[in-house]
């Protein structure tokens, strides 16, 4: 049980980063058309100086760079503070800064939404494939089924691991964390074609070059699988299974970590169309925190190998991506739905934090978890119900409590994610 709710982390946070990290890197290594006319204009005035200056707003947005023409004396008291050099914009942990345009994916908050490229996810969620979803996110539009069966087999071909990665991966104990072996794994994937990292070859080799930045989306999405699978099945002790170029994605997931069927040698149908939908609710979440570490790393012209493994170690934490495998060990320490009242007042008494409630964007329901919960409906017999019971009881009790509903906060998608995994 501890192992999937490993496995689900893995996959809520990491692949979910995994998949904004691809489909940003295009916009990354593309420069911007130029923008419409300003909408309007910030008017300021310096009473420092006196001085009067205008930035114009371009949807509802100001270059921070603008500021740096608003300049004062130097201060000799306080150098550090540099007024001579234009005034600075301080933002910590980023509550109020956009620091790029995408036109990728848009997360309502207030209405609870989300679009990917204006698809909203009630369009796409058990209408179209994985492969349909990912492609509309890298590549803005929904394939053609000549394109999408391509891509298909362009990713499961690319499955295939080099030894040195299954050797680095049996090099841990069973014991070790998934998340650290996943990434020894990526690294070792990397190591194995150094031709493709620009320091090893001394030039930048992606900027202005997409087919080979397409050319190595598909080669970290699949090594991503893969590695997943072989980290999954090292911790298990279950034997791990070669990728079958003629089945999709996620049925190569199930494959490689030993998930079919006796009578068939494939994976359960059902399962497939579950993970189909789970991992479209969290392909792609705007510019998350893995993601900013991601575009960070990537503004060294770092290969999207490295990049990645930064945006993962970041996903890993429990404020992120980390936060699917706290709520899971929450339920287990709670033990029982009749805990749950002594829990939520520790919460409210600020002696516990509650993991799998509340979000930063949403103010209203996640719509993930609205999707979620109807998929556990297909399992509930399957899955863990005293654990499910839990996650249940804490919803029903906090949507109804004034300290949670005064503060907004509602269940997010990740109070139940680690329960679709352990029914499956």
């Amino acid at each position: 049980m501890f192992a999937e709710s490993l496995l689900s982390n893995v996959y809520q946070s990491l692949f979910r980063v995994i998949k904004l990290v691809a489909s940003t890197l295009p916009a990354a290594l593309v420069p911007s058309p130029p923008g419409p006319p300003p909408s309007g204009y910030l008017s300021i005035t310096d009473t420092r100086t006196n001085r009067q200056y205008e930035i114009p707003i371009h949807r509802n947005a100001v270059e921070a760079i603008r500021f740096k023409e608003i300049r004062a004396p130097k201060d000799h008291h306080h150098p550090a503070d540099k007024v001579e050099g234009g005034l600075r914009v301080l933002d910590q942990g980023f509550q109020n800064t956009a620091v790029m345009s995408s036109q990728i994916t848009y997360v309502d908050g207030i209405e609870g939404s989300i679009y990917y490229r204006d698809h909203s996810i009630t369009e796409l969620v058990g209408k179209k494939q994985f492969e349909d979803v990912t492609f509309l996110l890298i590549w803005g539009h929904l394939p053609s089924p000549e394109e999408r069966n391509k891509y298909k087999k362009d990713l499961a071909v690319a499955m295939a691991p080099p030894q040195m990665v299954t050797d680095a991966i049996n090099s841990f104990p069973p014991t070790t964390p998934l998340v650290t072996m996943v990434i020894a794994g990526l690294s070792a994937w990397a190591g194995s074609d150094p031709t493709v990292i620009p320091a090893h070859m001394g030039q930048n080799i992606y900027q202005g070059n997409l087919a080979l930045v397409d050319k190595q989306i598909v080669r970290v999405l699949s090594a991503l699988a893969t590695v997943v699978a072989l980290a999954y099945c090292r911790f298990t002790q279950k034997k791990f299974t070669h990728a079958d170029p003629n089945a999709s994605f996620i049925e190569n997931i199930l494959i490689m970590m030993g998930y079919v069927e006796a009578s068939t040698g494939k994976p359960n149908p059902k399962y497939v169309d579950c993970l189909e939908r789970l991992w479209v609710l969290y392909n792609d979440h705007e510019l998350t925190n893995s993601t900013a570490a991601f575009l960070h790393v990537a503004s060294t012209l770092a290969d999207p190998f490295t990049c990645s493994i930064a945006s993962i170690a970041a996903a890993y934490g429990p404020l992120h991506g980390g936060a699917i495998e706290t709520a899971f060990k929450t339920f287990k320490d709670v033990g029982k739905p009749e805990n749950v009242p002594k829990l939520i007042e520790d919460v409210k008494a600020k002696k516990f934090r509650l993991f799998g409630y509340g979000h930063r964007i949403y103010k209203t329901v996640d719509p993930r978890s609205v999707f979620i919960r109807e998929l556990l409906d297909q399992f509930t017999d399957q899955s863990d119900n005293s654990f499910l019971a839990i996650a249940f009881e804490i919803d029903r009790i906090a949507s109804k409590d004034k300290y949670f509903t005064s503060r907004q906060l509602k269940a997010n998608a990740d109070l139940y994610g680690s329960f679709v995994y352990m029914a499956l």
